[in-house]
């Protein structure tokens, strides 16, 4: 399933970022070249590609640029995920948690988080839990929306796992509720997450048992939520 547009049109960030890495390359900055390379790679990343965010990470290890290494892996694992290719998708993004727990704390609870994601779809469930439950942690003392609506699906699809569909519905209707709230868009790998757990919890539940419960989650705080979601009998379903 492809999620991202395929014209070829490009916008105008990837020519900004297109004429930025010209100009570093000509005048010698490598790393500022290298970082500019990576920007581009995954701005062609969502439009289908992946040869230009390899050529990146050649760059980046060339040039020591660790934190576009780590970007790099999270960003290809998130394709990853998008494609069904979840082995995959759970091997970059440990190589990603490894470096940005070191060096990029700011990122951590994110990369958890689409690792939770992968795992989960793996049926790995106590390490995705474990995983999904520390970024939760973190986004709490660190609000950060677009990081808690990826963990509130990955918990979604850790519940539907354990077989708690209500607790499955109440998640992902709070992360609708953060999302809409942030005047976000689910995009990528996250799109197809929550859409497969949405089908799921129809799928297992009544409607009025299902739309009861995303309503009960659409009328919580973000932090509410995520307070429920850490607590095993918190979105009592259940």
């Amino acid at each position: 399933m492809r999620c991202w547009p395929t014209s070829r049109a490009a916008p105008a960030g990837h020519r900004y970022r297109a004429r930025s890495l010209e100009l570093f390359e000509r005048f010698g900055d490598r790393q500022a070249a290298a970082t500019s390379r990576l920007l581009l790679g995954f701005a062609e990343l969502q439009f289908g590609g992946a040869g230009a965010a390899l050529l990146a990470i050649v760059l980046s290890r060339r040039t020591g640029l660790r934190r576009g290494i780590a970007f790099a892996h999270n960003e290809m694992g998130g394709v990853a995920r998008a494609r069904g290719d979840l082995e995959r998708a759970r091997q970059l993004h440990q190589e990603a948690l490894a470096t940005v727990r070191e060096i990029l704390g700011w990122s951590v609870p994110h990369t958890l988080g689409q690792l939770g994601c992968a795992e989960a779809r793996l049926g790995d469930l106590d390490g995705a839990e474990g995983h999904l439950r520390e970024a939760a942690a973190l986004v709490l003392t660190t609000p950060r929306p677009a990081t808690a609506t990826l963990v509130l699906v990955g918990l979604a699809l850790v519940a539907l796992g354990r077989g708690r569909d209500e607790r499955a519905a109440l998640l992902l209707g709070a992360a609708e509720a953060t999302r809409e709230r942030a005047g976000a868009t689910a995009v990528g790998a996250e799109r197809v997450e929550a859409e497969l757990a949405g089908d799921a919890a129809r799928s297992r539940l009544d409607t009025d048992p299902y739309q009861t419960a995303l309503d009960r989650g659409r009328g919580l705080a973000t932090e509410r939520a995520l307070r429920l979601a850490l607590d095993p009998d918190g979105c009592a379903d259940t």
